[in-house]
């Protein structure tokens, strides 16, 4: 593996939000050494995005994570969407997502973490302390002005507190957000709908405890003609987030004062609670993804690579897979286990996810927005004039927010994605066949699907076939296979970071088999936990096939 030194890392990353934080925590679990510029002093200190999704938990599970998102995340209880005058006032209609139990039983058993409502500038230190422990190189107020390809590296130019310097890296990785300078360097254009709306986000804390205990919810969508907006709840009771619509125009933004966020907020409120502004940024709404991830030793990750609209909760999350899939293919081809072409995989997978959970997103704008955003503040005039009753705009707001229940529950493009085409050996099986293909999750153990989730025990142990991989490749073999494919993997380069699991762990519920679609098979899995190819029969040759198979996938 490449090794750093004063001017020169394996990997740069320009940007050290959520995804470059995570990028460098991951790759350092790989032991890639790598440097990461960003230009603001420390992490963030608005809220921002909220939603970690289940594969992002899992993700973070990895990183020993977990459990700290989760104490810092709102309980359970507030699985709500309410619609309100206020937040003291009059509730239009409720949205429950715990209500299904059937679609809470499949949730509860698909991972072995749940999804969090947790507050982006919360999880940016776990991420960056995380990275730090593990020996990523974290420098704030270092800003990336200008970069360029110097024979077989990159050379960034930076610009520090302590003077301007030179960098290079064997790789560059822009994770420098929507306004990506990475981008426009590279000059790659965007495909998509471009502006969809601007929005000002408001943070600010209010103790409204008291309300909330008999009304908890994650959002609350406010009705009134002063401030029709969303209200977010941070941590369910103190801190929180307004997002007022507005034109978009820089004037128009600057009367966005003080004052005004405060009014703004306190006729969100209804009540006299106390506030205290925390600060207020503006915003853009999009649907765009780049025209290309990658352009010779550059990559583009999360914001900078595609830009969709909050609704369905999918952008932090995405950004973060996208570096949980680069990262093992960066730490293979740097540590020469892999051939560089391994690295095209990573926009053949990961663009084909933006695109449907841009669609998806876009889908969820259309569907909501006659109750949220600008239908929201078309409601709540419509109620001030007395043109609406309270109890017909409660009939039509439930109507829609039943009939969208699914932008808020979209379990199978959390964990049902898979990659069709890259790093995988296809064995032409097709997705399940389900109602709906975006709520609708059933792990089936397609070769590019995410491993599915089930129990074993070992030693007294109980641990989930998601915690297996440990950042390597493995065989899970059946019972009968398992001493052949056991010989296969000793024989077999140990660079490769090949392992053989499953022997001697118990099957708790006696599942794991059928859930992967194997009968006498196995599956071989990769570094992020997706499975790279599956027999569903008995293999004659082990040995071979996994030379066969890791040629092709490893691009060797």
């Amino acid at each position: 593996m490449p090794a750093a030194t004063e001017n020169h890392t394996p990997v740069l990353i320009a940007g050290g939000g959520p995804t470059g934080l995570a990028l460098a925590a991951l790759l350092r679990k790989h032991g890639v050494e790598c440097v990461v510029l960003e230009r603001h002093e420390s992490t963030c200190d608005h809220p921002q995005a909220h939603v970690v999704n289940t594969r992002t938990m899992e993700i973070l599970r990895s990183l020993e994570l977990d459990q700290a998102v989760l104490a810092d995340a709102l309980p359970p209880i507030a699985s709500q969407i309410r619609w309100l005058t206020d937040m003291a006032g009059t509730e239009l209609a409720c949205l429950n997502l715990l209500k299904d139990p059937a679609r809470t039983m499949t949730r509860l058993t698909a991972s072995p973490t749940v999804a969090a409502s947790c507050a982006q500038d919360r999880v940016e230190p776990l991420l960056a302390h995380k990275a730090r422990a593990l020996g990523a190189d974290l420098r704030f107020m270092n800003t990336m002005v200008e970069f360029r390809e110097d024979d077989d590296r990159m050379v960034a130019q930076v610009e520090s507190p302590d003077g301007n310097y030179e960098i290079s890296a064997d790789y560059f990785v822009g994770c420098d957000g929507a306004a990506s300078r990475t981008r426009k360097g590279l000059d790659i254009g965007m495909t998509g709908m471009g502006v969809l709306g601007h929005i000002v986000n408001i943070y600010f804390e209010a103790d409204l405890s008291g309300l909330t205990t008999e009304r908890p919810a994650t959002l609350y969508w406010i009705l009134n003609a002063v401030s029709p907006g969303v209200m977010i709840a941070m941590d369910g009771a103190k801190r929180w987030s307004l997002h007022i619509g507005f034109g978009g125009e820089r004037e128009e933004l600057e009367k966005f004062t003080p004052e005004v966020c405060k009014r703004l907020a306190r006729a969100a409120l209804g009540c006299d609670a106390e506030i205290t502004l925390r600060g207020a940024k503006p915003w853009t709404m999009t649907a765009e993804v780049a025209d290309s991830y990658r352009k010779g030793r550059v990559f583009l990750v999360g914001d900078a690579a595609h830009r969709f609209p909050p609704t369905g909760g999918f952008g932090m999350n995405t950004g973060i897979q996208d570096a949980h899939n680069l990262a093992w293919k960066l730490a293979a081809v740097l540590g020469g286990r892999a051939g560089s072409a391994l690295l095209d995989t990573y926009e053949a997978e990961r663009k084909p996810i933006a695109e449907r959970n841009t669609e998806w997103s876009v889908a969820n704008v259309m569907g909501i927005v006659e109750i949220a955003g600008p239908g929201a503040a078309a409601l709540a005039a419509h109620l001030a004039s007395g043109e609406l009753t309270i109890e017909k705009a409660s009939e039509f707001i439930q109507d829609v927010a039943d009939r969208e229940a699914g932008h808020f529950d979209a379990l199978a493009l959390d964990l049902g994605f898979g990659y069709d085409a890259g790093a995988v050996v296809p064995d032409g099986s097709k997705p399940p066949v389900v109602a709906d293909p975006y709520r609708d999750f059933v792990a089936d153990g397609r070769p590019g699907t995410r491993i599915p989730h089930v129990w074993f025990e070992k030693d007294g142990r109980r641990f989930s076939s998601l915690d297996l991989f440990e950042d390597r490749f493995f065989v899970l073999a059946a019972a009968a296979q398992q001493d052949a494919w056991r010989r296969a993997v000793e024989d077999r380069d140990p660079d490769v970071g090949l392992a053989i699991v499953g022997i001697d762990l118990v099957d708790v519920d006696g599942i794991w088999a059928k859930t992967f679609g194997i009968d006498g098979g196995g599956v071989l899995v990769r570094p992020d936990g997706h499975i790279a190819w599956r027999s569903r029969e008995t293999v004659a040759d082990p040995g071979a096939t996994l030379d066969r198979v890791l040629s092709v996938v490893l691009a060797r």
